[in-house]
């Protein structure tokens, strides 16, 4: 990566992972001009995992998951940061099923589900009765 003040090319000088948002954190120093930058590298979902549909793999949308996850959520008033932080937590569990980075809606919409179960009852109902193949 490029020095975001002089252009010369840093070194990492610190990296951490941070499994609760699947990011990298990383201090990186220039060694040209000593300045010090702090960056936070995350996948690119959309690269790196494909859905199934009709035959054909297409990119994961987490923003639709999102949607979804916010429409069952909505009683709560933390909606959004909760179900950012669900959306965070479906991503992992996906990311550690056998079948990555192809999956099929419906392992998508059962480890969502799954994951609701657990977090709060009367969303979990919600989004059963959006996704009524899971019953």
């Amino acid at each position: 990566m490029v020095c975001i003040y002089c252009g010369s090319e840093t070194k990492v000088v610190n990296s951490r992972l941070q499994k609760r948002n699947n990011q990298v954190w990383r201090r990186r120093q220039c060694p040209h001009c000593q300045s010090v930058v702090t960056t936070h590298e995350q996948i690119e979902l959309q690269s790196a995992l494909s859905v199934e549909k009709n035959g054909r793999p297409e990119p994961f949308m987490p923003g639709l998951l999102l949607n979804e996850l916010v429409s069952a959520l909505s009683h709560r008033k933390d909606v959004h940061m909760a179900s950012e932080e669900l959306l965070g937590a479906v991503v992992r569990k996906l990311l550690a099923l056998p079948q990555k980075p192809l999956f099929q809606p419906f392992d998508i919409s059962k480890t969502t589900a799954a994951i609701l179960k657990r977090f709060d009852r009367r969303a979990y109902l919600h989004y059963l009765a959006d996704h009524p193949s899971l019953q």
